[in-house]
């Protein structure tokens, strides 16, 4: 995708393949949780860390995917993708930013209304993370390097990344696998399931918001 988007740079035509197209799409629809991740950044890292909107979140979003279920058509691919689905999947991104939230469980429900398949809606949900986990991975390195972590800490984070990198991609396989054959249920009754078990411990006093 990046070398098809290059190629269409350099030759005067960004638009003139699908990888290109997509490219830019993917660029595109990551735009909102980068300027929403830096306007936001004092809320997130504060009061929207409270066990109340995280359980709220759950629950929220598990509604939303249940009534993606019921209502999507489920018929277009990830080549059907366009300029205004990128930017609605995109603004869909940004609200994962909220704790609780799951980023690839936004952009998903967010694609599946607009009548991807569930296999394609995790496809380009995984794609249009790349850039946003990439950034945020760069940002926390440089964090890193600033207080310094030495030999042995960057070590450490090479050979945690490189597992990190393995693991995601045998989980996005195994979940692309699932999808092509069921439905998105399961992660509905478990995030409604868990955002009510987080209500009621805090309701009972185990459980402290934090925020």
């Amino acid at each position: 995708i990046v070398v098809a988007a290059l190629k269409g740079v350099f030759g005067g035509k960004p638009w003139a393949s699908q990888e290109a197209r997509l490219a830019w799409f993917i660029t595109i629809g990551t735009l909102p949780i980068g300027i929403c991740g830096l306007a936001f950044k004092k809320h997130i890292e504060g009061e929207w860390r409270s066990l109340y909107v995280i359980s709220a979140s759950l629950i929220v979003l598990g509604i939303f995917l249940w009534a993606a279920e019921r209502r999507a058509s489920f018929q277009r691919e990830v080549a059907q993708i366009g300029w205004l689905d990128s930017q609605l999947i995109g603004l869909a991104q940004a609200l994962a930013l909220i704790p609780g939230s799951s980023r690839s469980g936004t952009t998903m429900t967010a694609a599946m209304f607009l009548g991807l398949t569930r296999e394609a809606a995790a496809r380009f949900s995984f794609l249009l993370g790349i850039p946003a986990i990439g950034a945020a991975g760069v940002f926390e390195l440089r964090e890193l390097l600033k207080h310094g972590v030495g030999d042995a800490g960057l070590s450490a984070l090479a050979v945690g990344t490189a597992t990190s990198a393995v693991s995601g991609y045998l989980a996005i396989d195994l979940l692309l696998r699932y999808l092509r054959r069921n439905t998105t249920y399961i992660f509905v009754w478990y995030r409604i399931g868990l955002g009510l078990l987080l209500l009621a411990l805090l309701g009972a006093g185990i459980l402290r918001p934090l925020g």
